[in-house]
């Protein structure tokens, strides 16, 4: 006699959710997506993200568990977010702090964004500059 492997089919087996999914994490998704954006930018894999970040009782965490991560499909204890800081050299708070695109920029502000990129200019550049002229 030959056994079946058990397959579990939610819409064949009648599963139907009762309310959110446990999982999902709204907030997840906006720092995964840091995350991610941060990844691409350094040209990292996810498996290079593995190796620069350790679990906090030791030990790596696996390509899978960033991807779910980086989806909103995870989460992990605070210790996590802030290695994941460390490992792309920024401040934890950046990383879980609020949007830069929700904060609301003044007419002025904007203004001179716009003249800084005409010019070429990085921000960081200009208040260098400016620092540097001040007697």
């Amino acid at each position: 006699m030959t056994r079946r492997p058990f397959r579990f089919d939610p819409l064949r087996d009648g599963f139907r959710s009762t309310g959110p999914d446990r999982y999902w994490c709204d907030w997840g998704v906006v720092v995964g997506n840091r995350i991610r954006r941060l990844r691409h930018g350094g040209d990292m894999a996810l498996i290079d993200l593995c190796n620069a970040v350790d679990k906090p009782d030791g030990g790596r965490y696996t390509p899978g568990f960033f991807s779910r991560l980086e989806r909103g499909w995870a989460s992990g204890p605070l210790a996590t977010y802030v290695n994941v800081a460390h490992a792309f050299d920024v401040e934890p708070g950046r990383l879980l702090g609020p949007d830069d695109v929700q904060r609301e920029v003044s007419e002025a502000e904007l203004t001179l964004l716009n003249v800084l990129r005409q010019m070429r200019i990085p921000p960081h550049e200009a208040i260098a500059r400016l620092a540097m002229e001040r007697p």
